[in-house]
């Protein structure tokens, strides 16, 4: 059997709509707090791939500037000397 209360006891009422209206206040503060870790994470991982990006093209161009740098000292009358060691699959030359 199911038991219901009167629809004339205000008290009642006004409970039962505080209830259902905190429910819905931790319902919705739960999804905002669900919005706002994705973001940050989302922000975070933004921030990382965009240092990183930067990191590797600061250092592609200081490595050309540096390679050229070492070219043009010297000079194309000049003998390179090559070293050579040995691996375990042949000769290597650097």
């Amino acid at each position: 059997m199911v038991h219901t209360r009167a629809p004339s006891d205000p008290v009642a009422s006004l409970i039962c709509a505080l209830r259902a209206g905190v429910a819905l206040m931790a319902q919705l503060l739960a999804g905002l707090m669900l919005i706002l870790v994705a973001g940050l994470v989302a922000l975070v991982t933004a921030i990382a791939g965009l240092t990183l990006a930067a990191v590797a093209i600061t250092m592609r161009l200081s490595a050309s500037r540096q390679a050229r740098g070492a070219r043009r000292s010297t000079a194309p009358d000049e003998a390179i000397t090559l070293d050579a060691r040995p691996t375990p699959r042949g000769w290597t030359v650097e």
